[in-house]
């Protein structure tokens, strides 16, 4: 960080008392195990951590001052009731001293992706792009991420999330975003929303978080997000259906590169398996064309290839789509079409994980993806967690004729081994608390035994 603060100057903005012979700081911390001298430690605490208990650790590793509820005299302590609250402050504060343009950035699906191809189309324009690390995009995420900011950031890309009303709308409050974007709106998170409406409400809390005069990247193919541009009085830049910004069209070639036809653009190659990333790809290159951007293949190429998202790992004589980091009705959706739209010979089987937070309508929403493999013509869904039996009831009655529900992820991997012939492809996904990729370890465990026995 390129930045430096008196200690008393945080002090006066979090509303504590000044510390004696404070000294300066050039960064925080909320781990001591990261921590290095002349930061700033903020004792954050939750349900499974107390970052109070770290407070004399952190003073002892040399932190300029700690941010915490206690009261420890004679050291550099500076005491507030929340000290989350007190680091959201301080960001803010920090995002004040700048007028870059900063992008804020949310939505049901793809918003991570989403910001790293944004990001990556930037670079090619601005010395210095800074954005979420990660998917650091929450309460604590947020703040980090404006305190990246300094004065040689020529523009942020922010990525929001929430679980709940009213969380992006303090998000935007830090951020002052010049300009926003909703990748789309969809179930998720219905436990702490309610209804599909009611994300979208949250969603468009990034659009009201701006000032008369910023740009909303609007998704055309979203009723919800077109909604969102209805009540907006500034720019809107419209990409994906009725956008200036759309696909004309897209095809796997021989490599197994998805070929994307764009308007304006032309024909851009990347490595991409998901059809439904398209969307991002429409969206960053709405978000480079209004910043100037003349070059979009190289930058959306390293981005995808950096992405974690639906990799491709070759295990025995399977092609593994690993696409276990999260899962909601739509990403489900989306990873099923994939795998039916990708390219070769050989059968399509989806382990699928319980999609979590859903609230009352779990049940139905895991049935609508079962059927959904069976639309795409997947030929086995193995089914993991307490909905399960809700996912194998929808893909039976949708045609598919082997779908089976399992107790651990290592029954799974036998399931899959038993059937699997080469060319066949197995797709992974599940909400992170089902740890699909478990199985993806659970099949290279008895590939790599096969082999040994082999060598034997």
């Amino acid at each position: 960080m390129a930045w430096e603060y008196e200690v008393n100057t945080l002090a006066e903005v979090i509303g504590a008392v000044p510390v004696e012979g404070a000294a300066s700081f050039c960064g925080v911390s909320k781990d001591t195990r990261t921590l290095q001298p002349g930061e700033v430690y903020f004792a954050l605490s939750g349900e499974q951590f107390d970052g109070e208990r770290f407070v004399e650790d952190a003073l002892a590793k040399g932190a300029a001052a700690a941010v915490c509820r206690g009261v420890y005299p004679g050291r550099a302590a500076l005491t507030v009731k929340n000290p989350l609250l007190a680091l959201q402050d301080f960001a803010a504060y920090h995002r004040r001293r700048f007028s870059m343009p900063l992008l804020a950035l949310t939505g049901s699906c793809g918003k991570t992706s989403a910001k790293e191809m944004i990001a990556a189309v930037l670079e090619t324009r601005y010395g210095k792009v800074v954005k979420t690390r990660g998917n650091l995009n929450n309460e604590i995420g947020c703040p980090l991420s404006l305190l990246q900011l300094d004065a040689n950031t020529d523009m942020a890309v922010i990525e929001m999330g929430a679980n709940h009303g009213g969380e992006i709308a303090a998000l935007c409050r830090m951020a002052k975003p010049t300009e926003s974007a909703v990748t789309m709106v969809t179930a998720a998170h219905l436990e702490g929303f309610g209804s599909v409406a009611d994300v979208a409400a949250a969603k468009g809390e990034i659009v009201q978080g701006m000032e008369a005069d910023g740009v909303f990247y609007v998704n055309g193919g979203d009723a919800w997000c077109r909604q969102m541009a209805s009540d907006f009085s500034g720019e809107k830049v419209f990409f994906g259906e009725g956008g200036t910004v759309h696909l004309r069209s897209w095809r796997f070639d021989g490599a197994g590169d998805m070929v994307l036809d764009i308007a304006p653009i032309g024909t851009i190659r990347l490595p991409l398996w998901v059809p439904a990333q398209t969307t991002n790809v429409l969206l960053a290159v709405a978000v480079g064309l209004q910043h100037g951007v003349t070059a979009f293949e190289e930058p959306l190429r390293a981005a995808c290839t950096a992405s974690n998202r639906f990799r491709r790992v070759q295990v025995g004589p399977l092609m593994v789509f690993d696409d276990t980091y999260n899962a909601n009705p739509a990403s489900m959706k989306a990873a099923l079409a994939a795998l039916a739209a990708c390219p070769g010979e050989g059968r399509r089987m989806a382990a699928l994980g319980t999609m979590l937070e859903l609230g009352e309508t779990a049940a139905q929403l895991h049935r609508e993806v079962g059927e959904e493999a069976g639309g795409y013509g997947i030929d086995h869904v193995f089914a993991f967690g307490p909905h399960g039996a809700d996912f194998c009831a929808g893909a039976l009655a949708a045609g598919v004729a082997d779908a089976r529900a399992f107790e651990t992820h290592e029954e799974i991997a036998e399931a899959v081994v038993a059937l699997a012939q080469p060319g066949d492809k197995v797709l992974l996904k599940g909400s992170r608390g089902m740890r699909m990729e478990t199985v993806l370890g659970a099949l290279e465990a008895q590939y790599s035994a096969v082999s040994a026995k082999q060598i034997d």
